[in-house]
């Protein structure tokens, strides 16, 4: 498989998957629920390998947001645990390139952090896995939970700056109509 972090920098902006959307709606809308407009129509991968065809149609700025939406969405579902657990470390570099372009430096370092921690007490999280075992993963390593209480205070101010750059940049995202 091609790392995502090299899928970055390739942007076929004569093939840029750009929905239309309407003035108004884009005006109207803030944070999530700004986000999931703009995200939903790029949501259309049906396997690994098409996600990373389909990313190279992706403006730096979808790609931003596309890539902290797993993130987020692993981190608020089950915490850091799900998000290494399912297997999602692997966006991890095109994480960093997103949060980097909007200036996220707060939680690049929390990232940081936390995937040194996981490299740190790597034994007992291939311990956990190994014996399926989700729940002894956040016995056996509870700073994920002082990591994950953290993620929720800064989530939201990281959606903040992907809403500031997109409506510094909307053609990156959608065609208004």
């Amino acid at each position: 498989m091609t790392e995502l972090k090299d899928l970055w920098a390739e942007f076929d902006s004569n093939n840029h998957l750009q929905p239309e959307m309407k003035t108004a709606k884009f005006e109207s809308l803030h944070l999530w629920d700004l986000g999931w407009e703009l995200l939903e129509p790029l949501d259309i991968a049906s396997s690994d390998e098409h996600e990373i065809e389909l990313s190279k149609r992706f403006s730096p700025g979808q790609k931003a947001l596309y890539f902290f939406w797993y993130l987020d969405g692993q981190v608020t579902n089950g915490g850091f645990v799900q998000f290494y657990w399912n297997g999602y470390a692997k966006y991890l570099p095109a994480i960093y390139r997103g949060l980097g372009m909007i200036k996220d430096k707060v939680l690049m370092k929390l990232l940081d952090r936390v995937d040194n921690y996981l490299v740190e007490q790597l034994p007992v999280f291939q311990k956990a896995i190994d014996m399926d075992d989700f729940e002894g993963a956040y016995e056996l390593l509870p700073e994920f939970e002082d990591f994950d209480e953290e993620y929720y205070e800064l989530h939201e101010h990281t959606m903040g700056l992907i809403e500031k750059y997109a409506r510094r940049n909307p053609k990156e995202f959608v065609k208004l109509t």
